[in-house]
């Protein structure tokens, strides 16, 4: 009897020991990857070329965006956010919708709209996108995102590996979409160009066939040949 209750507060006194290491390990943040956060625009598949923990949520739009900056070392403006009902923002000419799904794992969307102003659409930008959720953050560049004019929406995907407070994976609060760095692709032809290819290529077309030999029996060519000698006299 007493070997039992002896060999029950080892057992104790292990798990006393143990448990809070336990605890600790399961609690610990793993830092943020690229693979967290994707974005498929058409046949186009975009991954970040970076990303940074510690990104503080709260404050509204405007804070949230300069501590993406900070974290990232960017200059990217306020685009929209997935729980925004408000008139979404933008680039002069384009402006952003953001959705999301909620969970500690889900889905986004962006879509854009080519308004009165500059730029235009397509055009190709620098995404900064921040997961937010319980008074916690992280960030994720992408470079060089084609927004073409159709299709005019992308999707993803999100997994969050910070903690909260609690010590415990959150769900997500908000996505917020920032953006910055914008150009014109210089792989889709202005339509003026495309024009004035159409041109040349037809005007080839019709000199390839004046070039082309004429093929004749022999008699139609001697009288084709008398003609042109006797106009010519």
């Amino acid at each position: 009897m007493s070997s039992l209750r002896y060999l029950r507060s080892a057992g104790i006194a292990v798990l006393v020991a143990v448990g809070p290491m336990l605890i600790a390990q399961q609690a610990e943040a793993a830092a943020c990857l690229t693979s967290d956060v994707t974005l498929t625009i058409g046949a186009t598949l975009y991954n970040p070329i970076s990303c940074a923990d510690g990104v503080a949520q709260g404050g509204g739009p405007t804070a949230e965006t300069n501590s993406l900056n900070a974290q990232l070392g960017t200059s990217l403006v306020y685009l929209d956010k997935s729980d925004d009902a408000g008139t979404p923002t933008g680039l002069g000419g384009v402006t952003f919708v953001v959705t999301a799904s909620g969970g500690n794992i889900g889905t986004w969307t962006v879509a854009w709209t080519d308004v009165a102003g500059l730029p235009n659409l397509p055009l190709v930008l620098d995404l900064g996108v921040g997961l937010f959720g319980g008074n916690n953050g992280s960030g994720y560049l992408f470079s060089s995102v084609l927004l073409p004019i159709s299709p005019s929406s992308g999707s993803g995907t999100f997994d969050i590996n910070f903690l909260n407070n609690g010590e415990q994976q959150p769900d997500l609060s908000h996505l917020l979409l920032a953006g910055g760095n914008v150009g014109t692709p210089t792989n889709v032809p202005e339509p003026a160009t495309l024009g004035l290819l159409g041109i040349g290529l037809a005007s080839l077309g019709l000199l390839r066939r004046r070039k082309a030999p004429t093929w004749c029996s022999w008699p139609s060519c001697i009288c084709a040949a008398a003609l042109t000698h006797l106009r010519g006299r």
